[in-house]
């Protein structure tokens, strides 16, 4: 990640290769919107990522918000931004995928 410098975050280490992970701040379990986000995005080398940030997750977390204040609030606002699906949102795609698709309606579509 050029923002990085292919750097770690936590020791400034030069990192290549099988050293350098590219980790998510919050994890695309719990958001797909900010998979692919590059604020969501830091270079840490192994040691750090599986030491620092997996086994202590708390003070990996509390180091975050204090190292990148900025980011950290993008994301906890970005975070908030959840899709908002009605029924009546579904029902519409269910009849225009059933429409484009007659034969195997939604299905046919992979959809369902």
């Amino acid at each position: 990640m050029a923002r990085d410098g292919s750097k770690c975050q936590k020791c400034g280490e030069l990192v290549a290769g099988s050293n350098r992970h590219v980790s998510h701040v919050i994890p695309r379990s719990h958001s797909l919107r900010l998979m692919y986000d590059p604020i969501n995005l830091k270079v840490l080398c192994f040691h750090h990522h599986r030491n620092f940030w997996h086994l202590d997750p708390v003070a990996a977390g509390q180091w975050f918000i204090e190292t990148f204040p900025d980011r950290y609030a993008y994301l906890k606002e970005k975070e908030q931004d959840k899709a908002k699906i009605t029924t009546a949102d579904l029902e519409a795609l269910y009849e225009e995928l059933k429409a484009q698709h007659p034969r195997g309606g939604a299905k046919a579509a992979g959809a369902i």
